[in-house]
Order: C-alpha cells, then structure tokens, then sequence
C-alpha cells in the first residue's frame, strides 16, 4: 500500500485512488478499545467517502441484512445522507426502501435492539431482503452486466471536487 496522504487529491495520481483512499481512511478511523468507530476523526468529505465505501462493501458482500446487522449499521443515518451526497441516487432508493418498514428505530446504534428488528421483519418476511440485495447486485454491484450505478466513479468524481480537503479534521 502507498503512504498515506493529507488531502484527498493527493490519491488521486494512485493507480486505484478510491480503494487505497478507503483503505487509508479504515485505518484513520480504526475502531477504539470499546470498539466504537470514530468517524469524528475525518473531515466530512472524507468521512463521506469511508461510509459510501463501507456500505458498498457491506451490501457486495452479505447484502442489506450484514449491513444493517454489523457495525456499520451504527451509521446508517450517516450513510444514508453520504449516498445523497455524492450522488449515488439507486443506492439511496435501496436503502430508503429497505428501511420503510422501520420507523426510525433501524437507526439506532444498538446493535442488539436493530438485530431483533432485522429478525422481526425476517420472521414477518423471509424474503424481504433478498429482494432489495437482487436489485442492488443487479443495478450496483461492480460484477453486474446491467449495472447502472458505479460506485467507484461516483467517488472518483467526489474526490476530484473535493481534492483539496484534507483527510483529517
């Protein structure tokens, strides 16, 4: 991995910008002895780029039931607005529809109460995730033939307007 930089610009003469920046701000934010993320550590861009990068991961690998389920689902408020942010339009569709039935309480940080929601609406609803992680690996997903939202273009084009704001606050 190349050395880490102070503005985001900076990542982007790497041959991978986006994935060694994320890679750089996983290591920023670390996780503390209580193991909570601190994502106050970055500036808002560059916190920005981490959420949209961890729910790609997240959603890729497990769908929208691992992210909502793992830590990540701390964030999702958060996510949900850096979606916004850079434009990711089908993944904040996604994302508002899977949380609909949800009223607010998906939000929450604890992961034991979000955990029991995920399992209610599992036991109301076997297949109510399948659903929306078909349509994310279909029209997302960077394997997708169909795919119509890049994620990584998405953020190469955020990094680019936002090249001179440095990583850390």
């Amino acid at each position: 991995m190349s050395e880490a930089h102070a503005t985001i610009g900076e990542y982007l003469a790497e041959d991978e910008p986006v994935q060694v920046l994320w890679q750089h701000l996983e290591g920023l934010v670390g996780v503390d002895a209580s193991g909570v993320t601190r994502l106050e550590r970055l500036t808002l861009p560059a916190a920005t780029i981490f959420l949209v990068g961890v729910f790609e991961g997240e959603v890729s690998k497990g769908g929208f039931r691992q992210f909502l389920g793992d830590t990540s689902g701390n964030f999702t408020a958060e996510t949900l607005q850096a979606l916004r942010e850079v434009g990711a339009h089908v993944s904040v569709e996604l994302l508002e529809k899977v949380l609909a039935p949800f009223p607010g309480a998906i939000l929450t940080v604890d992961r034991a109460q979000r955990l029991d929601l995920i399992a209610q609406a599992d036991a109301q609803e076997p297949d109510y995730f399948a659903g929306f992680d078909e349509l994310y690996n279909q029209h997302v997903d960077s394997q997708s033939p169909h795919r119509v939202e890049n994620i990584d273009s998405i953020l190469l084009d955020y990094m680019k307007e936002h090249a001179n704001v440095c990583l850390m606050n």
